[in-house]
């Protein structure tokens, strides 16, 4: 455990990502909203809040292991699952980018 973020088991990591994969409508514009927030604040337009924290907080950042430990208030190992579900949507985006036929490989 580093600075408050417990990495996820394997197991954990995949049930996240099929979560991610099938979140609702609502859930969806949720996560833009996040994503848009933590590009106002100069994060990764990619990216919600909650990954960019445990990033931080992994890194030993006051802010992110501050941000890390509320968010746990919450939902147990946030930040984590956060970061498992930044990279579902991202590897989702990459397939249908790469099945559009648009891209030359």
């Amino acid at each position: 455990m580093t600075d408050g973020i417990q990495p996820l088991t394997p197991a954990q990591t995949v049930q996240q990502e099929q979560q991610a994969a099938h979140e609702a409508y609502i859930h969806r514009l949720l996560v833009g909203f996040d994503q848009f927030m933590n590009t106002v604040t100069d994060g990764d337009p990619d990216e919600t809040i909650s990954s960019r924290a445990a990033r931080a907080a992994e890194k030993g950042k006051p802010w992110g292991v501050a941000m890390s430990k509320f968010l746990d208030v919450f939902q147990k190992d946030h930040g984590a699952k956060a970061q498992a579900g930044d990279l579902e949507r991202a590897e989702t985006v990459a397939t249908l980018e790469e099945d559009s036929g648009a891209l030359n490989k």
